[in-house]
């Protein structure tokens, strides 16, 4: 039973991790990587971060990066709900409780 529902928890859980991350590098916390290593990738978050550090960024500059944040956001959001969704699907309505209470589902 665990080995079909750990890779859904597991899911859930790597979707939690990246939309917090983001997050927090939004307001100054971490800038690694997962495991420890600083990320080089650029990333919505660290584009609006590196732009509003700028004294000199445009309106518009600081508008499209905006943009371009809230639409990973919202992306971000829609694949832990659809990762919690496919959790769902394999619980029983006791596990759904538990899942809900642990933080797991909404």
């Amino acid at each position: 039973e665990w080995k079909v529902v750990q890779p859904k928890v597991q899911a859930v859980m790597d979707n939690r991790i990246s939309g917090a991350s983001g997050m927090m590098s939004m307001f100054g916390g971490s800038r690694r990587g997962r495991g420890g290593d600083s990320s080089t990738e650029k990333t919505p978050t660290s584009e609006l971060r590196d732009l509003l550090e700028k004294d000199d960024a445009s309106k518009g500059d600081i508008k499209a990066k905006l943009a371009a944040y809230r639409a990973d956001r919202k992306a971000r959001e829609a694949k832990l709900k659809k990762a919690q969704e496919d959790l769902r699907q394999l619980l029983t309505i006791k596990q759904e409780a538990q899942a809900v209470l642990a933080g797991l589902l909404n």
